[in-house]
């Protein structure tokens, strides 16, 4: 069986150029996080310090807010979910005993927030269960005059559950294991899931990276 987890196993990676490509693509979730700096806050906002929680919320803010749009899509529902997030966090501290993980739980907080409203959405309306996209694509692309607005329409376009598998994998490169914490889902339904989103993206994209479609 073929290790997905490496770059040179993805043609999706090959396709935009290299694995720094596609994380300078998704470049706007990077902040400059200080572990122990986060950690003190996090013990003194236990302690009930209401500025320690206004630091936490400026420090993770711009990181969740973009997370969710991604999932969402829409801004409204990204603010809303965000909001919702530090909410939950401010009322859920004293349940996280280990503040080196605050990143990914906060992470599964805001995950459980969209889905939880996309939840309502589609009770309303049919789901395809067998194709990773939440929308057709191909006139947006058609629009699209750069690399990185052709890549970022195409994940754009792909369901949440493999967009967040995507993005925190490629992006946030954490481990199979953590991305299973944060989603609550098991290993193998992780990698299944993000070996269908690369291999869904590559077919898409390659027709604009000189591949085949």
């Amino acid at each position: 069986m073929s290790d997905f987890s490496h770059p040179t196993h993805s043609n999706f990676l090959l396709l935009t150029g290299s694995y720094d490509k596609l994380r300078s693509i998704l470049h706007p979730f990077r902040l400059g996080l200080n572990s122990q700096y986060d950690d003190q806050l996090i013990e003194n906002l236990k302690q009930g310090d209401s500025a320690a929680f206004e630091e936490l919320y400026h420090r993770f803010k711009r990181m969740i807010y973009t997370f969710c749009l991604k999932l969402t899509g829409e801004r409204f529902a990204a603010e809303d979910a965000t909001h919702d997030t530090f909410l939950k966090m401010h009322q859920n501290i004293e349940s996280l005993s280990n503040p080196s993980m605050f990143k990914s739980w906060l992470y599964a907080i805001a995950r459980n927030q969209v889905y939880k409203n996309l939840k309502k959405e589609r009770r309303n309306g049919s789901v395809d269960a067998d194709t990773v996209w939440s929308s057709e694509t191909p006139h947006s692309l058609a629009e699209a005059s750069d690399t990185s607005s052709i890549v970022n329409r195409c994940i754009d376009a792909l369901k949440p559950e493999y967009k967040e598998v995507l993005i925190l994998r490629e992006y946030e490169q954490y481990s199979y294991t953590e991305i299973s914490t944060i989603t609550g889902d098991s290993e193998s339904s992780v990698k299944s899931r993000l070996f269908k989103a690369r291999k869904a993206l590559a077919e898409k994209l390659g027709p604009y990276f000189g591949g085949q479609p």
